[in-house]
Formats: structure tokens, C-alpha cells, sequence
């Protein structure tokens, strides 16, 4: 008791000491493992929201996915894994992006476009061009020069999302691996990897442990390769529609000593009326069609030879008697030569016998159709061998007309090559 007595306040501090330690080691220790539970808390990799109806998913990381690519979502306490197809994506408005085009080149920037890029199955033939603003300018991208565009993405998948709770699940996505759009083919789980120094020294003891994935529910070392997309031939967009003779409009019906007239098939005397316009024509004097018809008129007139709407001339015409060989007796018959200007200045025979009449001409119909354009159709003839027609950025050139086959053979520059094709249209 004397000892204590004596050193009393040189054992109170000790005890003070003792005391402030234990509880100074106690602190660490709950701050060791507080700091270990929370390190230990698996994030969320995902969010789920809504775009005009439809429920979406948000990575939380930038991704370059593509519609028809597969999302694979992986359960942390039961290990079960959800694989979801992806059917659209969509980039919000001027959000920033990373842009990979056919010639390897990458732009980086902010869209400019003027609402969300929504990418579906056809985003490749959008005919509006993707606005960046780029560190050089404002860029104008075609759609069909755009390989990859990686950024925050919001998705639309096939499948319910409901199913999908962020606490429980982690987004797996497959990417195509790329050597300028460098941060794919990564999970959101924390796995083993590679560490390279200077020194060739590895973070581990024994071995470096290999990459897993699991692809299809299934653990695998490798990635399977995907599919590559053969680049598909633009389709030849002309077809012909229609090759046949035509009729020509005029038949020789009487005639007043030489002077012929001409009964016009296309022309009626009056609306309500199905008497055809009778038209009194002279020898080796041009007509054209009379603009100007009216009830009492004649539907073609008189015009000169360096007239560019001149149709027709009777260059000759005569009354023959011919032998009836029905009744055994004769009637008259007039035949006149016509020289047809519409069809290459032919010249052939109309005679009274006739109740129709080929000049020579062809009603040939050529059709244009192509994706993403508007369907055209146009009438050609002989005059047309060698014409070009253009159809947006593409050009066709009509080489040969074919009478006898029924065929027209057309040669067609393709976009952005220098050889042209060449096909032979029949029907």
C-alpha cells in the first residue's frame, strides 16, 4: 500500500495510457473492417429508365453496341445469366461519342443532331447524315460510312426488364475487339488481368490466372468470334416493265378522189360522243397534232418540215381495184405511205383493209426501284440508245435496244467505283 501511496500518480497515467491504447487498436480495427465491407459492396453496372414507352437500359460505362448485339446480365448470388438481344440504341442529344468510319479513321465529338440518334436494324441506310462537332469543325457523316459509335448508351432489348434488378445483376456486353474503340470486350466484374512493367514483374506469386467469360451461360477462356458481315451488293434498281408494239393512232377510212382522210382512234367528236375526228390530209404536206381541239375541228393540222412537233405525211396514195375473194367479185381499196416522224421517220402502208396499224414503234417502259428511293418510270425508244438518265448518285446508260428479243441492255456506274455493270433487261 505504500508503494502505491507513493507512486500513485506515476500508475494513474500508466493506467490512462493503457487505457487510451486499447481503445486507439478497438478504433483501427472497426475502421479496418468497415472500410473492408464497403470496399466489398458490388456496385451497380446498370440502370433501367423509359424512351417513348419503352423501358431502356443505361450502361454505366461508355459501350459501342450495335442493334442485334447480345447483353449478358449475370445473377451475383445464384449465378443464373439472362442473355438479352439489343434493338435499338440511343445516344442523347449532344452527348459525346467516339466515331469509327470504313477507313479506320476515328473522330471524337459531340452530336449535333437536332433530338436523340436512335439506331435500329436499318440505322445504315438512314438517308440524314450524323452531325459532330468536332475540335476541327462541324462533320456530315453518312450513315454507311460509320462502322462503330461508342459512347454513353441507352438500350431498348427484346426482353422484359423487370426481371432485372441493378443489385443483383451485373451487365456482361460482347464487343467486337478493336484496336481504336479500345475499351471493349470489359465486364463490370472485377477479374484477373495482365500487369506488363518495365521490370517484367507480375502482381502474382505463381501464375498469371487466365481471362474467363462466359458466353451462353457457359465459362470459356476465349471469345467466339462474330459473324462477319460480307459488304452487300447494291441492287441494279432498273427493270423493264413493259415492251410491246403500238398502235398507231390514225386509220385510212375514205377518201374524195385522191385526197385521203383519216379517222384519228384517239379522238373523239365531242366528250359524249364515240364517233371518232375524221381528218382530211394532203399528199406530201407535214401535219401535227392540233393543240387547240374543239368540237368541229379537225385534231391535226397542217405544219412545215422544219416543225419539231410534225407526227405524220402521207407521201403517196392511190384507189386500187382489188378482187373480193369471199364473193368472187372487186372492191376499191385506198393505200397510202406514211412516213411516221415519231418513229425514226419510217415510212409504211396504210390501206383501207386495215382496222389496225403498226408503224413501227414500241411502247418500251423502263422502271426504276431501289430501297430508300423514289420509284420512277419512263418511256423509251430507239432515239434513246446511248442516253444517259441519272437517278440521285446513279447513272445509266442505254447501249442497245433488242427489237427482236424483246431486250434492252443497260450499263450502270456504281457509287464510288470506277467500273460500271452492265445487264441485259427482259421481261
Amino acid at each position: 500500500m505504500k508503494i502505491i501511496k507513493t507512486h500513485y500518480e506515476k500508475i494513474s497515467l500508466l493506467l490512462v495510457i493503457i487505457v487510451l491504447l486499447i481503445g486507439f487498436i478497438f478504433s483501427m480495427f472497426q475502421t479496418f473492417e468497415t472500410k473492408k465491407s464497403l470496399k466489398s459492396e458490388v456496385l451497380p453496372s446498370f440502370s433501367i429508365s423509359s424512351f417513348e414507352g419503352e423501358k431502356t437500359l443505361e450502361l454505366l460505362r461508355e459501350t459501342d453496341l450495335l442493334p442485334n448485339d447480345n447483353v449478358f446480365f449475370y445473377n451475383n448470388s445464384t449465378g443464373e445469366v439472362v442473355t438479352m438481344q439489343v434493338t435499338k440504341v440511343i445516344f442523347p442529344r449532344k452527348s459525346r461519342v467516339t466515331i469509327l468510319l470504313n477507313s479506320q479513321k476515328r473522330i471524337k465529338g459531340r452530336l449535333l443532331n437536332s433530338t436523340n440518334t436512335v439506331l435500329s436494324d436499318t440505322w445504315k441506310k438512314a438517308r440524314m447524315p450524323l452531325s459532330i462537332d468536332t475540335d476541327s469543325g462541324v462533320l456530315n457523316l453518312n450513315m454507311r460510312d460509320i462502322v462503330k459509335i461508342k459512347g454513353r448508351q441507352t438500350l431498348v432489348l427484346n426482353s422484359n426488364l423487370d426481371k432485372l434488378n441493378p443489385n443483383e445483376f451485373n451487365a456482361i456486353v460482347y464487343q467486337e475487339k478493336s484496336n481504336i474503340l479500345i475499351d471493349s470486350n470489359r465486364t463490370e466484374k472485377v477479374r484477373w488481368t495482365n500487369n506488363y512493367t518495365d521490370t517484367n514483374a507480375s502482381i502474382y506469386d505463381l501464375f498469371t490466372p487466365p481471362i474467363i467469360y462466359i458466353v451462353n451461360g457457359v465459362l470459356t477462356t476465349s471469345l467466339p468470334e462474330k459473324p462477319k458481315e460480307e459488304e452487300k451488293e447494291e441492287e441494279f434498281g432498273l427493270k423493264l416493265d413493259l415492251f410491246e408494239k403500238e398502235k398507231f393512232r390514225l386509220k385510212l377510212s375514205s377518201w374524195i378522189g385522191n385526197t385521203p382522210y383519216f379517222e384519228d382512234l384517239l379522238t373523239k367528236i365531242s366528250p359524249s360522243s364515240n364517233v371518232n375526228v375524221k381528218n382530211r390530209i394532203e399528199v406530201n404536206i407535214p401535219y401535227k397534232i392540233n393543240d387547240n381541239y374543239r368540237p368541229g375541228l379537225p385534231s391535226f393540222i397542217k405544219t412545215i418540215p422544219e416543225d419539231d412537233k410534225k407526227f405524220f405525211m402521207v407521201e403517196y396514195f392511190a384507189v386500187q381495184e382489188v378482187k373480193d375473194s369471199k364473193t368472187g367479185g372487186s372492191k376499191l381499196v385506198g393505200r397510202a405511205l406514211v412516213k411516221d416522224y415519231t418513229a425514226n421517220d419510217e415510212s409504211f402502208e396504210i390501206n383501207s383493209l386495215m382496222n389496225e396499224v403498226f408503224s413501227g414503234k414500241y411502247k418500251i417502259l423502263l422502271k426504276f426501284e431501289m430501297e430508300g428511293e423514289l420509284s420512277q418510270e419512263f418511256l423509251i425508244t430507239k432515239k434513246d440508245i446511248d442516253k444517259i438518265f441519272e437517278f440521285g448518285s446513279r447513272v445509266y446508260k442505254i447501249n442497245n435496244i433488242d427489237f427482236d428479243s424483246k431486250t434492252v441492255e443497260v450499263s450502270k456506274n456504281i457509287p464510288g467505283k470506277e467500273e460500271s455493270l452492265t445487264r441485259t433487261l427482259s421481261l
